[in-house]
């Protein structure tokens, strides 16, 4: 499987880390979708968002320029379906392992063949989050430290089914 440049990448869950996260991509330029269950979830990630970028943007980390252009690349949303162009998904979803499992059995049934599946779990075997994929070789642990946006420590964590091609594009 052939990996392109990731420009797209969607996030499931809008909390504290999954705001971080996209945040983090956001700055780089990337499209991100920001998805959670409901419009009172989105709103707070949004917010938790634009409240780290205001404060880069304060303390003159970033400009006024670079500040826009970050809020501009997010988008949220409360259909997992929106989903369905991202070329990078990472689960950020709370640590209940069945949950994650239905959350990435869900994914597969929204995203192209060739998207990367990635949990930002710290609790969980990438090899159980797994179980019950139709394509396996496509997930991998990206665990994020936060805060992540401003935090640069990533841990790349494939499992013996990773493709690495999967682990490349990472």
């Amino acid at each position: 499987m052939k990996m392109a440049k990731i420009k797209s990448v969607g996030v499931l869950g809008a909390g504290t880390m999954g705001s971080a996260i996209a945040q983090h991509f956001c700055m780089k330029g990337l499209d991100v979708i920001l998805v959670d269950q409901n419009q009172p979830a989105v709103d707070r990630g949004m917010g938790l968002i634009r409240s780290s970028l205001e404060d880069a943007r304060t303390k003159r980390v970033m400009t006024e320029e670079e500040f826009s252009s970050a809020l501009s690349h997010v988008h949220c949303s409360t259909n997992a379906s929106d989903l369905n162009a991202a070329q990078l998904v990472v689960e950020a979803i709370f640590e209940d392992l069945t949950a994650k499992r239905k959350a990435f059995q869900n994914l597969e049934s929204i995203v192209s063949g060739s998207c990367i599946l990635a949990s930002n779990t710290s609790s969980f075997l990438i090899s159980d989050l797994a179980e019950g994929l139709k394509k396996p070789e496509r997930l991998i642990g990206v665990h994020y430290f936060y805060h992540a946006a401003k935090n640069k420590l990533v841990e790349v964590i494939p499992w013996h089914h990773t493709a690495p091609e999967t682990v490349k594009t990472i």
